[in-house]
């Protein structure tokens, strides 16, 4: 595979491509795609039995699930049958690239929010427990 392609304009937005993806190109990319789909899938599971801090995590896991997973997939439909301007490569190169930063924004959110808010909420669990009760 050669990577200085993806430094060539020309090639990146060439309107009719040629030829679609390699063979692994395609399976990795399914992988990806249909992946993406089933965590979409795990978390509205996920999200139907949770509830408090988590329910949040699993909203947005099961939004980037579907996005990603139907999107690219139609993306990598218009690559295979080569439709015009469609299957140029810049959009699933910008895509795969939005996926990643989108997740990664996940996981950070998972990592930091999540436990400061727990933190937060065992603070004033704390605090109320010795405030007098109402009967």
């Amino acid at each position: 595979m050669d990577l200085s392609k993806l430094l060539n304009w020309s090639y990146l937005l060439e309107r009719y491509p040629i030829v679609g993806f390699s063979w692994t190109m395609r399976i990795i990319l399914l992988i990806v795609f249909i992946g993406a789909i089933v965590i979409g899938i795990y978390a509205a599971r996920k999200l139907t039995k949770s509830s408090g801090l988590f329910k949040k995590l699993w909203t947005k896991l099961q939004l980037w699930g579907w996005t990603i997973g139907l999107i690219g997939l139609a993306l990598f439909f218009f690559r295979e049958v080569r439709a015009i301007y469609l299957g140029a490569r810049i959009w699933m190169l910008l895509w795969i690239i939005f996926a990643f930063i989108w997740l990664a924004f996940i996981i950070k959110y998972w990592k930091k929010e999540i436990p400061k808010k727990e933190e937060i909420k065992k603070t004033e669990e704390e605090f109320n427990r010795w405030l007098p009760k109402r009967k």
